[in-house]
């Protein structure tokens, strides 16, 4: 049933990972004519005069864990396979933000800039957190399941 409260969780984890996608991460401090600039650095990566830094895979990664995520929430008659597709959601979330930092401290070493991260780096992590109550709500789901079978 799409209405249980660990669907909401995994709602509102593609919710965060879809913020994730649009805004930018963090910000590179770029010398120009005028003084220096910071320069927004998202999922497309930098375009910066006739430097550019692609990010794309961590699009890649971004765009497979909202894919599964929302695949995730219409598996609720596959429990057990939901908690294992949970688990691996919460594994690749992780990955994605620190690919974000490893991808924010690749560009400031081939600038030669410093980097500053946004507070919206966190959303991958704050999703892992909303996936694994959504695993706790699933694995209730399934005890409370076995126990009535238990008792036919």
């Amino acid at each position: 049933m799409i209405q249980r409260i660990q669907s909401l969780f995994l709602l509102l984890a593609l919710i965060c990972i879809s913020v994730f996608y649009f805004v930018p991460f963090g910000y590179l401090e770029m010398q120009t004519e005028t003084g220096v600039a910071d320069v927004p650095m998202g999922l497309y990566g930098i375009d910066f005069g006739e430097d550019h830094y692609s990010t794309l895979p961590l699009l890649v990664l971004i765009s497979f864990v909202a894919f599964t995520l929302i695949a995730t929430i219409f598996l609720y008659h596959h429990r057990v396979f939901q908690i294992r597709i949970c688990i691996f959601n919460i594994i690749m979330a992780l990955g994605c933000s620190g690919l974000a930092f490893f991808f924010l401290y690749q560009a400031s070493e081939k600038f030669a800039t410093n980097y500053s991260t946004s507070l919206l780096v966190v959303l991958p992590i704050v999703a892992a957190i909303f996936i694994a109550l959504a695993i706790r709500g699933i694995a209730k789901d399934e005890a409370l399941i076995r126990s009535i079978d238990r008792i036919r």
